[in-house]
């Protein structure tokens, strides 16, 4: 009977874990899209956005001419003690920035093809094979079982890796969108930080699109390795080691002075910090109202026992003994006969 049992358990398991496999690389072919730096399949998907582009392009010279006019305004008024920018440089910088606000969507296009002309020589694959260990890999009595874990570790940072890949994909996307916000903040010395700021974000995130190719080559090269025995383990982590460095390549950038947009969750984050954070929040928050009613209850206690019963909230005070030697009224006491 637990043979039986047994046999229908482990098909189960193989079952369940062949439907994720094939999950896993339906999902892996589909984001195959979001490696190339052309935003034709954003645009595609949502095509609301060439009407969002319009309007964003409407505030660009709303902001950029207001911003003229407000510094202008300072400067007229440096006599009041505002300071403000030399009025040849401030109609300079608006002419040349009204010129980039124009041409945004060009130039963004210039960087992205840059990046794209970079992923073509890495060649993107055009399809995605998982390969994982099988039973002959192993040689111990549950062999299956250790293929299913194996398995399933291997397969849940595979997923998770190209979501993070989506994400900065709709970053990069949203980075051309708001160009022309960026360049209008570029006409005035007192906003320039702000479109210098967008200039490292965009040509970060195209250093990390290009990145998540060269990863993406590294994890299925180490993938086409069939190793087998003990070696499995080994090759298992450092198939998670690349899953893992490949996620967090946005903080790796940014530690190097770059400045990526941080995607993806945490450290803490996500339903498993969140479940943690709830249930230790709720241990503390006992604990701190058990540890409040001890110390109340204590000097309740405590104030009972050093005045007796309280009438009001007031003690009565213990009579003061009369002075040794004599009686009260300070006349000594005759002697007993």
């Amino acid at each position: 009977m637990a043979a039986i049992l047994e046999g229908i358990f482990k098909g189960f398991a193989q079952w369940l874990y062949g439907l994720g496999l094939e999950i896993v690389q339906y999902i892996a072919n589909s984001l195959l899209n979001v490696f190339t730096m052309d935003l034709s399949y954003f645009r595609r998907v949502a095509p609301v956005t060439d009407d969002i582009l319009s309007i964003i392009l409407a505030a660009g010279w709303a902001l950029l001419l207001g911003n003229m006019v407000f510094q202008a305004t300072k400067s007229m008024a440096t006599g009041l003690g505002f300071e403000g920018e030399d009025p040849k440089l401030l109609f300079t910088r608006t002419f040349v920035f009204g010129f980039f606000l124009l041409a945004s969507q060009q130039i963004c296009q210039i960087g992205l093809g840059i990046s794209n002309h970079i992923i073509t020589l890495l060649q993107i694959p055009s399809s995605v094979t998982v390969t994982l260990p099988d039973e002959n890999c192993f040689d111990i009595g549950a062999s299956w079982l250790l293929v299913i874990i194996v398995g399933i570790v291997i397969m849940w940072q595979v997923v998770k890796l190209f979501f993070e890949i989506a994400e900065r994909y709709v970053v990069t996307a949203l980075l051309v969108i708001l160009s022309p916000l960026a360049f209008a903040m570029g006409g005035s010395k007192s906003t320039a930080d702000i479109f210098k700021g967008w200039c490292r974000m965009f040509g970060s995130m195209c250093a990390m699109m290009v990145l998540n190719v060269i990863f993406l080559k590294l994890l299925i090269s180490a993938m086409g390795y069939m190793p087998s025995g003990v070696a499995v383990l080994p090759w298992m982590l450092l198939i998670v080691g690349i899953a893992r460095t490949a996620r967090k390549a946005d903080s790796i950038i940014a530690r190097m002075g770059l400045n990526p947009a941080i995607t993806g969750d945490g450290l803490g984050r996500g339903l498993p910090g969140m479940v943690a954070y709830a249930v230790i929040r709720s241990v503390g928050s006992t604990v701190t109202k058990t540890m409040r009613h001890s110390a109340g209850k204590n000097n309740t206690s405590g104030g009972k026992r050093a005045g007796g019963p309280a009438h009001g909230g007031r003690s009565t005070p213990p009579p003061a003994p009369p002075p040794s030697g004599g009686s009260g009224n300070g006349q000594s006491a005759p002697p007993p006969s």
